[in-house]
């Protein structure tokens, strides 16, 4: 068991590396603004930690614009890997597909980029974009659920499946009816789903390792709990944040005169008067 977590911890220990390298020339330098990061809501995952993803993946990046790889072949190379990840979980291989999942995450995490700075960007790419993301959560979910069939942490992953389908959803539906960016409120978004299901995975050997067989397996469904708790309580919040927004900027209705039955009376001797006229 020992043996076949060393390549696991020299993952962990390169991404630590780089994580510190990132921090000692953000004290250095200051930490980078990307635009993308900065417009994005406040959430549970740290704008600092995305701008180290991003650099961390620069040369990927890099790559990708040298061989003039298209956007949308990005995006569609990063559902594969995400529903490799989703079959890869459903045969129990939890930590390789945590992984794979969340090597394919990150290559859509770079798509957009790659189409602004090529200057493909178009609305048929940010569509599929969009649809293709939800696909690939729910073929990891999927294939989670199908890993815990026979346990009770089965209803954990179909909670954050439909969870996070309400969270797409409702912004989807609020950005198209005017909401703006209230409709991008909430701390349980894609980024943090996507850290939370495919670490979970991907460090459950190492949890073996430190606590015992099978621990890891429980952590992850817990992880799993809480993402479902979490993602519908973002998903409410958002919710209720755009009716709030959409009910205040409607214009207020006009005031009706209460009704008085003697009113009633008064317009049926109208009428009858001009119908003796």
């Amino acid at each position: 068991m020992a043996s076949a977590t060393i390549p696991l911890f020299g993952v962990i220990a390169f991404l630590l590396a780089t994580l510190a390298v990132f921090t000692a020339r953000a004290i250095l330098f200051g930490r980078p603004h990307t635009p993308d990061i900065e417009r994005r809501q406040r959430s549970i995952l740290a704008k600092f930690f995305q701008e180290w993803w991003i650099w961390l993946y620069h040369p990927v990046e890099r790559l990708c614009l040298r061989l003039g790889i298209p956007p949308d072949a990005i995006t569609i190379a990063s559902t594969l890997a995400a529903g490799t990840a989703g079959v890869l979980m459903g045969f129990g291989l939890l930590s390789l597909g945590g992984w794979v999942y969340l090597f394919g995450a990150s290559l859509d995490f770079i798509d957009g980029r790659v189409a602004r700075a090529s200057g493909r960007t178009s609305r048929a790419g940010a569509f599929l974009d969009s649809t293709l993301d939800r696909v690939a959560e729910l073929l990891v979910l999927g294939g989670l659920a199908t890993a815990f069939r026979e346990s009770p942490f089965l209803f954990a992953a179909l909670g954050a499946a439909g969870a996070s389908i309400l969270v797409s959803y409702a912004r989807a539906r609020g950005e198209a009816v005017g909401a703006g960016e209230v409709a991008r409120v909430g701390g349980m978004q894609r980024p943090e789903r996507i850290v939370v299901t495919g670490l979970a995975c991907a460090l459950s050997p190492v949890v073996d390792a430190i606590w015992g067989p099978g621990v890891g397996r429980s952590v992850l469904g817990c992880a799993l709990a809480a993402l479902a708790v979490l993602t519908a309580v973002t998903a409410a919040r958002r919710t209720f944040a755009i009716y709030r927004s959409l009910r205040a900027a409607e214009p207020a209705p006009v005031a009706r005169a209460p009704f008085r039955l003697a009113d009633v009376f008064r317009l049926d001797t109208t009428r009858r008067g001009k119908a003796v006229r």
